[in-house]
């Protein structure tokens, strides 16, 4: 019995002794081969040293779209679980329900802040404390554009709020200002069979100052420029490259705020007083 391919069929091989041909059935989908540049051999392993956690997230994705695709399932409506544990974020305002959306030991990370929780307790502590409660009553979550995977959903959204209150989640240690406030957020959420893993959240943190009145338009600028160091009693100063309200208009309509505006910004001399 001779196995081959089917492409051997017409090779012009020819066997000494009789056979019973079985070439392969032909692959009804191309292959597909990933390779982690960065990675070693044992990359997907959580207890060894050579752990690369970013790849072996990468590769999970891609295995379980492979997998999921081959086996017909199982599929879940990620959307419905995603907007459901948000329902309970804020609208309900519930922290045993908004956990029990999640994996036994979950993750939240909000990037700008470093704030959120790793694992039951600590998150659970930290939706109860500082992020269920603290929200002001007029939150609002305006949905952008929403993109959803094998595991996960991205959304990019405007997060609406009047900072009547320490949101220390968003702005530890900053007292109220009584700013209302729109700031572009994207988050990108894990989800594990029917439940959440983790959450990513990012958001323009130099948006939200500025809106606040916290962030100036000029900055001190502490090196030469063009090799020069500033004139004595003066000092150099940058115009800080962001801006406020704009970058959720621009998000949400791109003809809103022109392009491109920033690259006329300078250093400026002034009076060091």
């Amino acid at each position: 019995r001779i196995y081959q391919t089917r492409s051997d069929l017409g090779s012009g091989l020819v066997y000494p002794v009789p056979s019973l041909q079985a070439p392969a059935a032909p692959a009804q989908e191309p292959n597909k081969m990933y390779t982690y540049p960065m990675a070693g051999p044992f990359f997907v392993l959580p207890s060894h040293s050579a752990l690369d956690s970013s790849s072996a997230a990468v590769s999970h994705t891609r295995s379980l779209t492979f997998l999921k695709s081959s086996l017909g399932g199982p599929f879940f409506d990620l959307e419905a679980i995603w907007d459901e544990h948000t329902r309970y974020e804020f609208e309900t305002r519930a922290v045993e329900k908004t956990m029990a959306t999640m994996v036994q030991e979950p993750y939240v990370n909000h990037v700008p802040t470093l704030t959120g929780g790793i694992g039951r307790v600590k998150l659970t502590d930290f939706y109860r404390n500082h992020f269920i409660f603290n929200n002001p009553d007029d939150t609002a979550l305006e949905l952008v554009s929403r993109t959803v995977g094998i595991d996960r959903v991205i959304d990019e959204f405007i997060f609406n709020f009047t900072h009547d209150k320490v949101i220390d989640w968003l702005l530890p240690g900053v007292p109220p200002t009584g700013k209302k406030v729109r700031v572009p957020f994207t988050g990108v959420v894990n989800i594990r069979g029917d439940k959440l893993y983790h959450e990513h959240i990012w958001w323009d943190q130099a948006s939200v100052l500025i809106q606040l009145g916290l962030l100036p338009e000029y900055l001190t600028f502490p090196y030469a420029v063009d090799g020069k160091m500033p004139a004595p009693g003066k000092r150099f100063e940058y115009r800080v490259p962001a801006t406020g309200a704009d970058t959720a208009l621009k998000l949400t309509n791109e003809n809103a705020v022109e392009s491109n505006l920033m690259f006329d910004y300078k250093v400026r001399e002034v009076d060091d007083k």
